[in-house]
């Protein structure tokens, strides 16, 4: 069994995130609804300074969720632009490198053995000619690497996101899911909930600065677009931004 193609297997992976992300959010608040439910539930014997002290705990908590969810719902927008990305990145390999690279030995390969034995005014013209033919292939495989390089650095970012982004969601998912099980009675409510909003407030502190790492990753890649720009403006070999021309006529 073969491999599946490069832009195949990272866009899997940046689709398997996100149905993970959006498992974990419903768990997340499928279990967030469940232990307001038990606080509702018993509130008329938890009194009202233990309903306060619980109020702000689970403020607390939804806030943690709602940042989360922003962060979510902020991704899904661009799911499936990243996924373009990722399959632009190769195809400039395949469908522009990979064919103009196996031009670069055709272009300077003489149709007939007989060529090399020519001579005079016309054979260094058609020498001059191909030298610039070959350099402006070469020239040309060169800039749809760093193109694909480039796209590809932008979408690796986006997908180290949302794999990073799922497993914020699933360990919050896995907490309130354990809340909502200790809450099941009444004298456990408020150690639930104290336990909650601890986990809650580690995880997303410590979810959102990795987040922010990653995120800087791609405003780097995405820096780097003088580089690009750089790089398809050098006509050096591509005299005026076309092919330099093997007969003028």
């Amino acid at each position: 069994m073969q491999p599946a193609p490069p832009d195949l297997e990272y866009g899997e992976a940046f689709n398997k995130a996100f149905d993970q992300i959006r498992v974990g959010v419903d768990l997340a608040v499928e279990g967030f609804n469940d232990v307001v439910a038990q606080v509702n539930e018993w509130a008329w014997i938890l009194g009202p300074a233990a309903l306060l002290w619980i109020k702000r705990n689970i403020d607390a908590v939804r806030r943690g969720l709602r940042e989360v969810m922003d962060r979510v719902d902020h991704a899904v927008e661009h799911q499936l632009p990243v996924l373009s990305l990722i399959s632009m990145s190769f195809r400039w390999v395949s469908e522009v490198k990979t064919p103009a690279s196996q031009l670069s030995f055709t272009i300077s390969e003489p149709v007939d053995q007989n060529l090399v034995k020519w001579t005079g005014d016309a054979a260094r013209a058609y020498a001059d000619k191909a030298v610039k033919q070959r350099a402006a292939v070469d020239e040309s495989v060169v800039k749809a690497e760093f193109v694909s390089q480039w796209l590809f650095k932008i979408a690796k970012a986006n997908v180290d996101y949302a794999v990073e982004l799922a497993k914020i969601v699933t360990k919050l998912a896995g907490k309130f899911a354990q809340a909502a099980v200790d809450a099941t009675t009444v004298i456990n409510i408020p150690w639930a909930i104290d336990t909650l909003a601890e986990s809650v407030g580690d995880i997303v502190a410590a979810g959102l600065d990795t987040l922010l790492t990653v995120g800087q990753r791609f405003v780097d890649a995405l820096g780097n677009v003088r580089d690009i720009a750089t790089q398809v403006g050098d006509h050096s070999k591509l005299p005026g931004g076309r092919w330099p021309e093997a007969v003028r006529g």
